[in-house]
């Protein structure tokens, strides 16, 4: 599963952290962080990216069938199924729409093994970037409004709230 020098790292790592203020760790995360965001950036833009095809991307055909794909199956079932989870059900909701970074990459995976043409490809990938852009937003106000009416921020639970003047 690794070698002696992937053995070697993590046994000095977990070493490291008997520190009393675990600076190694923290100097490690501190210092790698940069790296491994400039890693994921070049990772993601030299497979799934460069692997798009532009021309039928930009079809009038992909787009249609891609936003029909994409506020359909990509979103309004995640957040249709919502109101089965109980009072935070669009947070459960838009939070389920928002898992869709992962979908470029089998995407990628799946027109690379020749699994979908072209124009598939590129109706999926604007399925799932309907996804991506809306889901972030729409969820950070659907959370803001769940914690305003669920939560004082001062006093804590609005419930205990109320059941504390009965």
């Amino acid at each position: 599963l690794g070698t002696h020098l992937w053995g070697c790292f993590i046994a000095g790592m977990s070493f490291a952290c008997i520190d009393k203020h675990h600076w190694p760790h923290h100097v490690w995360v501190k210092q790698t962080k940069r790296a491994t965001t400039w890693m994921i950036r070049i990772f993601f833009s030299a497979t799934v990216a460069f692997s798009i095809p532009v021309s039928s991307l930009l079809s009038v055909d992909a787009f249609l069938k891609g936003s029909v794909m994409g506020i359909g199956p990509c979103i309004l079932t995640k957040v249709l199924c919502a109101p089965f989870m109980g009072d935070a059900k669009f947070v459960i909701g838009w939070a389920m729409v928002g898992r869709a970074e992962f979908a470029y990459l089998i995407a990628q995976s799946a027109a690379a093994a020749d699994m979908m043409d072209k124009d598939t490809f590129s109706i999926v990938i604007w399925a799932v970037l309907y996804a991506t852009i809306f889901a972030p937003f729409i969820f950070r106000k659907v959370l803001d409004r769940y914690v305003k009416r669920h939560f004082n921020v001062d006093n804590g639970p609005q419930d205990e709230l109320k059941e504390a003047e009965h």
